[in-house]
């Protein structure tokens, strides 16, 4: 018979409580600190994600001129310039080229720069949630759901991002409704590990 079958939350040793327990609520300070981030600087909202990643018409009317000096840059010079290597920072905002204020586009290079560090980080909490769960009392289907989904969520997050920036505004849900699957699934692990490590009825004492 393989002893990690027979490990369980509520029975495992002192030193192992208190090691999980010092895990979610760090992960879990943390998390609130990164909800909290994403509503100051993004929001909640489809317009909000839509906004931050696409743009507005006055920021993708100058993402095109920014294109268009490019191309007219490689014509001339007859070299290879990024469309990434021009900042909307270069950019006359009072140039007027339209009536909305204008909302600087995240450049595809800052953010394939930022979805791997995410993607690394979202790895080693769903990993550290996915020991928990093993060891929870779950039916099975629950528990499978449980280490996979934020996995797959975490994933479809980044390539939302990507998706919303280069094709269109309409892929801010796939950005909201993963996060949301990300932030279900920990609340989830959260209150299930607590619960079995500290108040379900323990059939050993440690």
């Amino acid at each position: 018979m393989n002893p990690l079958n027979e490990l369980k939350l509520g029975t495992l040793r002192m030193p192992a409580k208190l090691l999980l327990t010092a895990v979610l609520f760090t992960l879990g300070t943390g998390y609130l600190f990164a909800l909290s981030n994403v509503a100051l600087k993004i929001g909640f909202l489809p317009d909000d994600v839509a906004l931050h990643y696409f743009g507005n018409e006055a920021s993708r009317q100058a993402l095109e001129a920014i294109e268009d000096d490019a191309a007219a840059a490689v014509d001339s010079e007859g070299g290879i310039v990024e469309d990434d290597a021009v900042s909307f920072d270069d950019l006359d905002q009072d140039a007027g080229i339209s009536d909305e204020p204008f909302v600087p586009i995240r450049t595809l290079e800052t953010l394939i720069s930022e979805g791997h560090f995410h993607l690394f980080g979202y790895t080693s909490i769903f990993f550290l949630c996915g020991l928990v769960i093993i060891f929870a009392e779950l039916p099975r289907w629950f528990k499978n759901t449980l280490i996979v989904a934020p996995f797959a969520a975490s994933v479809l997050d980044i390539w939302s991002m990507l998706l919303t920036r280069s094709v269109g505004p309409n892929f801010s849900w796939m950005l909201i409704i993963s996060g949301t699957v990300m932030a279900v699934s920990f609340f989830f692990v959260f209150a299930i590990g607590m619960y079995q490590l500290w108040f379900q009825k323990q059939s050993v004492t440690a």
